[in-house]
Formats: structure tokens, sequence, C-alpha cells
């Protein structure tokens, strides 16, 4: 049986998608490594990671996702970012370290909103 390396497989990979070949001809690929388990759970973990961050990126950090596909990953204090389509379950716990900073960051900013939208107490 063929092994696949799952490390290094970006996460969007087994995701069905139009696929474009070496000669610029264009297919729809349902299962790119074959139809599993393995791969559902993959591909399930992709949209939980795409989903995560579309919910806590900052506003200032739209328009590189938006233009470059690129999303933040925050790892010892150091930000980064680099394109949702090229992470792999080698960066997993750089991004769910990533998604723990954003989601503090959002919530403070959610508090901070709450706190501007009430009405000054006399």
């Amino acid at each position: 049986m063929n092994e696949i390396d799952w490390m290094d497989i970006p996460l969007q990979n087994p995701i069905p998608a139009i696929r474009t070949r070496a000669d610029g001809t264009t297919f729809h690929e349902l299962h790119p490594f074959s139809d599993g388990e393995a791969q559902r759970l993959l591909a399930g973990l992709s949209a939980h990671v795409d989903d995560a961050y579309r919910q806590l990126l900052p506003e200032e950090e739209w328009t590189r996702f938006e233009t470059k596909g690129e999303v933040p990953l925050i790892h010892e204090g150091r930000r980064t970012h680099k394109a949702l389509a090229h992470l792999t379950l080698r960066d997993l716990p750089t991004i769910l370290g990533s998604l723990v900073v954003l989601e503090e960051d959002h919530r403070r900013r959610e508090r901070e909103e709450t706190e501007r939208s009430r009405p000054p107490t006399v």
C-alpha cells in the first residue's frame, strides 16, 4: 500500500477542487488522495481552520487575507504570515497557538466595542 506523508500535504489539498495540469488544462478533482476517513478528517480540519481564521481575523488583516490568501501565524511572540493554502499538519501547533491569540484579541475588541456603545453613566 502506498503510504502518504501527511505532515507536509497542504490542509486544503484533500478538498475537492478545480485543479490545473502542467499543460494548462483544468479538471475537477474529487479525491486527490483517495477517499477515506483520513482524507475526510483532513478536509474537515481544513474547513475548521479556514472558518476559525475568517471569524477571528482583525479588520486590518482582511485585506491581506483577501488579496494574498495569507493568515497570521504567531509563534513565540513573533507574527508572520503564510498562505492558508500552504498550511500543513506540520503547522498545526502554530495554527492552534495563533488561533488562541487571535481569539483573545477578538474578545478584547468585542469588550471594547461593548464599552464604547454603552451610554455614559451619570
